[in-house]
């Protein structure tokens, strides 16, 4: 058998050992660093999907309020936000009559006031107003009252409601209907909408 030098191999036994604890010190240095290093890029990785996800829910609502804005300003120029546009209903409602030529038409537009219903509330900072419009509306027949409601719809984007509607034929007798003459008197109540924001 042969016998090891401890002398001679003493040296490079301690170098290697210290190789050797060095080594795992590093890596171990270099595992804490890599786990650390993880935590980082998890945290960044999280924050810019949170950043990705603010971003387009302002997107959104960026596009929703400019939507709204459309709206908006659409009621606001149709007179069903802000202040009433009673000269707009009475010039529709003249329009209307001269494309149909009614035999007779009178109006009465009493003043503004809460618009107060059953169950209804309104929200804190909007108020919705309404005004009532009384009609005395002398008619060929039945459909003209249908055509004035609809011509009024299309003229004016505001919001209006029938409140009650009545239509009687004074003096009717068989085969005496007039095609220049009212043949039927109606009596309507029309509500017009306002809402005012705050």
């Amino acid at each position: 058998m042969n016998k090891v030098d401890w002398n001679y191999l003493k040296r490079p036994l301690i170098i290697f050992a210290v190789a050797i604890l060095v080594t795992t010190g590093l890596m171990l240095v270099g595992f804490e660093y890599e786990q650390a290093q993880e935590v980082k890029y998890q945290r960044a990785l999280s924050s810019l999907r949170s950043t990705h996800a603010d971003y387009r829910k302002l997107v959104n609502d960026l596009a929703l309020i400019e939507q709204y804005r459309a709206l908006y300003n659409d009621y606001k120029k149709s007179g069903l936000v802000g202040r009433e546009h009673r000269l707009s209903w009475i010039e529709s409602l003249e329009t209307t009559n001269q494309a149909l030529r009614l035999p007779r038409l009178a109006y009465n537009l009493e003043p503004q006031e809460g618009f107060l219903r059953p169950g209804f509330v309104e929200r804190t900072g909007v108020s919705v107003r309404s005004s009532t419009m009384d009609l005395t509306l002398g008619l060929l027949h039945e459909e003209d009252l249908f055509a004035l409601l609809e011509g009024l719809r299309q003229r004016i984007k505001n919001l209006f409601t029938v409140e009650s509607c009545s239509l009687l034929r004074p003096g009717f007798s068989a085969g005496a209907l007039n095609t220049k003459s009212a043949n039927l008197q109606a009596k309507c109540r029309l509500r017009w909408m306002t809402i005012n924001a705050k």
